[in-house]
């Protein structure tokens, strides 16, 4: 007779590790937020105080970014709250007890690694619900209401429409890391409010000496039908600076998935490089799937006698870990923009790397 198979999922273990982890979960997410938006106050505090901030739109501008920082610290509060729920049954002996009646660590860490993956999807999702909103609107009070400089653009999910001076412009993607307004198209008006000239440009890039047009071509609509001739006409450039399209860069956080996806696909269309693009796409997964990886890190560290259970050690070693994974994200995302690594590697290499630790540590304790 075949000894029982032993269940991976012990129902009593996982309630009670559960609820140590979500009640502590609450409050290092709270002290993480509150960490970053101390922080980052008094890192604008001197553009505040240039630019006249009011009180209410200080107030807007912080509690717009809210979502947005949710989604940056959660991790580092998965890894903080996890270290203290195994961290308890460490200090009191309890996973030592568990391991003499014959659990093994794969049971004492399933509950809080299918924990992890649950906080993982809420993150994608709330991604792609409630941050590209409340970024848009951040980044609306900011330039409009902090730094008053209007209001020339409307942003409709797919480009952006822009009022300048030379007509109306809609844009496909402002790359303000490479100077350049990718998909461009000059709408120039008549008196009779009649389109009189269409200007369209695969990208128009910043230099030194003004904008330099690649594959424009130059549509006239005159009396006598339609002439199309390739370049733009003879003088012609952008009354308007990079500088001048800084307020309506459409940053990554205020685009979902699915619209960041569109969005890679007409570029592709017109011929555009978008690794830029890519790189950020990729993380609309890496960064939510880092809250699993977090926990594949905290939970061996903890259950195998680290006894980090106080809330301050732990908010410090989340703090520690969460820095250097940052660290580690924020290069090869640099280098992934700039070419020198593929997007998926440059997205994914920092989740690869905490992974491999996390494993190991976890593979050790058995």
């Amino acid at each position: 007779m075949s000894p029982p198979r032993r269940r991976l999922l012990l129902p009593v273990l996982g309630r009670h590790l559960g609820r140590e982890f979500l009640s502590t979960f609450g409050i290092t997410l709270a002290a993480f937020i509150g960490i970053y938006l101390v922080a980052d106050f008094f890192d604008r505090l001197e553009s505040l105080l240039r630019h006249g901030a009011t009180v209410g739109a200080i107030v807007q501008l912080f509690v717009f970014k809210m979502p947005l920082i949710i989604t940056q610290v959660t991790p580092v509060a998965v890894l903080a709250a996890g270290l203290v729920g195994l961290g308890l049954l460490a200090r009191q002996n309890e996973v030592v007890a568990l391991r003499a009646c014959g659990v093994s660590i794969w049971q004492i860490v399933t509950p809080l690694l299918a924990l992890g993956a649950l906080v993982t999807l809420g993150t994608f999702l709330w991604n792609e619900t409630v941050v590209p909103y409340s970024a848009r609107r951040w980044h609306l009070v900011e330039n409009r209401d902090i730094k008053k400089r209007g209001d020339a653009s409307v942003f409709t999910g797919h480009d952006v429409w822009y009022h300048g001076r030379a007509g109306f412009y809609s844009i496909d993607r402002v790359s303000l890391r490479q100077s350049a307004l990718y998909g461009l198209t000059i709408y120039q008006i008549g008196r009779d409010f009649l389109p009189v000239r269409l200007i369209e440009a695969d990208a128009a890039v910043w230099t030194e000496d003004g904008w330099q047009f690649e594959r424009a071509r130059t549509r006239d609509f005159g009396p006598d039908g339609v002439r199309e001739v390739p370049g733009t006409p003879p003088g012609f450039t952008l009354p308007e600076s990079m500088d001048d399209f800084r307020t309506v860069s459409v940053e990554p956080e205020e685009l979902s998935y699915a619209m960041l996806r569109r969005q890679i696909r007409e570029l592709h269309r017109k011929g555009v490089d978008a690794s830029e693009s890519w790189v950020d796409l990729h993380l609309k997964l890496a960064l939510p799937a880092a809250s699993f990886l977090m926990m594949l890190l905290a939970a061996p560290l903890a259950a195998a006698g680290t006894r980090v259970s106080s809330l301050a050690a732990s908010i410090g070693t989340g703090l520690l870990i969460g820095f250097c994974y940052f660290v580690v994200l924020a290069f090869t995302r640099a280098l992934g923009q700039t070419g020198s690594l593929p997007p998926a590697l440059a997205a994914w290499s920092a989740n690869a790397v905490f992974a491999l630790v996390g494993g190991y540590c976890l593979l050790g304790s058995e």
